[in-house]
């Protein structure tokens, strides 16, 4: 049952990322709680991220041996324990801790996700495939910072970290009823083979703009609320976390992607459409008016998600054979971004200012467009494809 086993790859997408980011709204709360400063509340993403940066290729290599299946349930078994303790966390030093188990099981759900689905129906279908998965990964993360700063005014943050503990364990039981692994003969594979995709131009200069496309994005994420805080000292972790919502226009991109692509030509074209709207919104993000930046969140995240989505779908489709490793690079170089983008340039948003930090992000968007230049232009779509 095709659509089933779809459907419970998407929610436990929209629960796992939803955990990934439940706590960046609550940063300020946080780190006033604790007494820490905006650097050492950063660090919590950070640790999340690390193994995400590193684990996803390890991953990736057992994923040419075991069923995905197999590794999603023994992941969201430990992820729903591990969220469990997380919502009873008593100081700074245990959250931290177990937010850094939590990054170690993320990556084995996330690769386990995204080569399930794109063995889904064939190769003719891993673009459509990997571009519903993406869908899924946004709305979780929005859900994910949404419904945890709205829970925590109405209640406490304790509670909107059990709830995803619930929504967890539904996740857990859903998985026993997904079929087998989609994909035929699992084979051992050699790291000459890792290097032999590595050395790939195209996947290259794609896994370079990877890294650049997250770090810039998991570091306006991470420090926006403190922005907010910084223009606004009165305002709400719920209304912080509603500045997400332009993450929602992500899902849209995602879905309609290979109509994108055929609209304006090809994968090449497209991404460099999309690196020029990343542009322009962290361009609105140097606004001090706080309702421009909700609409900023809309323009920054249509960029975002629409060089995410063609990238990976890209990548995913020259890569028939080897979904598992090519995953696990794409996920690995990506996560390596967020791991210091979400830490190191809040040192220099802490030291020279929200003016500093945005050139440094306009530059870093300039230089992935030009890795983005170097790759060839991929496949022609016809308009009419659905």
């Amino acid at each position: 049952m095709p659509a089933r086993n779809q459907i419970i790859i998407l929610y436990c997408a929209v629960v796992a990322f939803g955990i990934l980011y439940e706590h960046q709204p609550l940063l300020p709360l946080l780190a006033n709680q604790w007494g820490r400063s905006l650097s050492d509340a950063a660090l919590v993403t950070t640790v999340t991220m690390i193994p995400l940066a590193v684990a996803p290729l390890v991953y990736g290599y057992f994923l040419e041996r075991f069923s995905s299946r197999y590794m999603l349930i023994g992941g969201f078994l430990f992820l729903l324990m591990t969220q469990a303790v997380l919502s009873t966390a008593p100081d700074y030093q245990w959250f931290l801790t177990l937010r850094a188990v939590e990054g170690l099981l993320l990556p084995a759900i996330f690769t386990s996700l995204m080569t399930y689905t794109s063995a889904l129906g064939g190769s003719t279908h891993a673009r459509r495939n990997i571009s519903f998965y993406i869908a899924a990964t946004i709305v979780g993360g929005y859900l994910g910072r949404t419904l945890t700063g709205l829970v925590t005014d109405l209640a406490s943050w304790q509670i909107a970290f059990w709830m995803w503990a619930a929504l967890a364990s539904i996740a857990v039981f859903t998985l026993w009823k997904l079929d087998s692994d989609p994909r035929g003969q699992l084979e051992r594979i050699s790291w000459m083979e890792i290097r032999r995709l590595v050395h790939k131009p195209v996947n290259r200069e794609g896994l370079g703009a990877a890294f650049l496309l997250f770090f810039v994005s998991a570091s306006m994420m991470n420090f926006l609320p403190f922005r907010m805080f910084e223009l606004n000292p009165q305002i709400s972790t719920g209304q912080m976390a509603q500045v997400y919502t332009g993450y929602l226009v992500g899902a849209v991109i995602a879905v309609f992607s290979t109509r994108i692509i055929a609209l304006i030509g090809n994968e090449r074209r497209t991404l460099l459409v999309a690196a020029a709207l990343y542009f322009c919104g962290v361009l609105l993000f140097k606004s001090e008016r706080i309702a421009l930046l909700y609409f900023a969140m809309f323009v920054l995240m249509a960029g975002m998600f629409s060089i995410h989505s063609v990238l990976s779908g890209y990548l995913n489709h020259l890569e028939a054979a080897r979904k598992g490793m090519i995953n696990g690079l794409y996920v690995s170089c990506y996560y390596s971004g967020g791991v210091l983008g979400s830490f190191l340039p809040g040192l220099l948003y802490q030291s020279a200012g929200w003016n500093a930090y945005s050139h440094l992000m306009l530059v870093l968007i300039a230089t992935l467009a030009f890795l983005v230049w170097l790759m060839p232009s991929g496949v022609n779509i016809p308009k009419n494809r659905t």
